[in-house]
């Protein structure tokens, strides 16, 4: 597949081979992406998620969410801005693009009113401070979830 995004971490597909597995096996629960470059913040994310009742993909960049967006079976995406590889932003349009309609939260420590437009033009359903994520995701995940049969991917 040509990619407009990045080719740096095409190698790494280790974040997607032990959770897409898993994803796999728990078909009936809704599957949420969190694509992070930080371990730490991935890991407090998908431990909320899984709470909630989610199978959860653990993503490191979007080259890999490209990718797995492709096989399909995610119903909710969140997606850092900032990371070494890609721009969150930009990888959404890349998506949005490629005809994906998979809801997508774009989260991100910049509380920055430009690239809260950026994000909306894109087609983000939602831009979330990360501080504010997981005490915001009950509500992200009774509003967006129920979209998951609408979902289109590329």
């Amino acid at each position: 597949m040509n990619s407009p995004l990045p080719r740096q971490g095409r190698s790494d597909q280790r974040a997607i081979v032990s959770t897409a597995t898993q994803a796999m096996t728990c078909h009936k629960r809704p599957t949420v992406s969190i694509v992070d470059d930080d371990p730490h913040i991935r890991a407090m994310v998908a431990e909320e998620l899984a709470e909630h009742g989610c199978a959860v993909l653990s993503l490191t960049n979007g080259l890999a969410l490209e990718k797995l967006l492709g096989e399909g079976g995610i119903d909710l995406v969140l997606l850092d801005v900032q990371m070494p590889d890609c721009d969150g932003i930009e990888c959404l349009r890349v998506l949005r693009a490629l005809g994906c309609t998979v809801p997508v939260v774009i989260f991100t420590s910049l509380n920055d009113p430009e690239r809260r437009r950026q994000a909306q033009e894109a087609g983000a359903d939602d831009y979330v401070l990360k501080h504010e994520l997981l005490d915001r995701l009950p509500d992200l995940l009774e509003r967006l979830l129920p979209k998951r049969s609408e979902n289109q991917h590329p």
